[in-house]
């Protein structure tokens, strides 16, 4: 078993095919809020990885408490692919509608969470949360919108025109895309 990825939430590791996933302990937290913290975000990541129809990584077993088992996904992330082929965010904007459409937002939407295999599966949902509100939907677009015009800049208006396309498909897409410019104009008054 291998360490494969670390942040401020969980250590990631590979062990033979699969992908183990476990909370980190916050000692400056009070202990029983720091458990709550980790066992709430496994659950719901879990019932995510377990309900969602776009292509993830399968839930193999969860203790419920802080440790997921998944499948290990293959392949480069959009991350290193997307300028050169900015066409990818049509199939993006795609399955960000129908994750939105089954009430899941993913909360870190970069293209370092997407990975090409075949098609795009999206990764890491430990940030993810269900809910059918048009501002949490706007706010997981407007997270992509930035992360494309930081990592991707050379080609960021041209792919978030081909994510639009394939965002069509989104239910109140255009509640949601009215309420993106409100959740901007909201971050352009605040770095005033």
């Amino acid at each position: 078993m291998k360490i494969i990825g670390s942040g401020a939430e969980a250590t990631i590791y590979l062990d033979n095919n699969k992908v183990i996933k476990k909370r980190i302990k916050k000692s400056y937290r009070i202990k029983e809020i720091d458990e709550a913290l980790r066992k709430n975000r496994t659950r719901v990541e879990s019932k995510i990885l377990d309900k969602i129809s776009i292509k993830a990584p399968k839930l193999l077993k969860t203790d419920r408490k802080e440790t997921i088992e998944m499948e290990f996904i293959e392949g480069p992330k959009i991350k290193d692919l997307l300028d050169k082929k900015p066409s990818l965010a049509k199939e993006i904007g795609e399955k960000i509608a129908t994750m939105h459409n089954e009430g899941i937002i993913h909360g870190d939407l970069t293209t370092s969470n997407m990975i090409l295999n075949k098609e795009i599966f999206f990764i890491d949902f430990g940030l993810s949360f269900f809910s059918e509100k048009i501002e949490d939907k706007a706010v997981d677009i407007h997270l992509f919108k930035q992360a494309l015009e930081s990592k991707h800049y050379q080609v960021d208006e041209k792919t978030f025109d081909a994510f639009n396309q394939g965002y069509k498909n989104a239910h109140h897409y255009k509640e949601i895309m009215d309420r993106l410019k409100s959740v901007e104009e909201r971050g352009r008054y605040k770095k005033k």
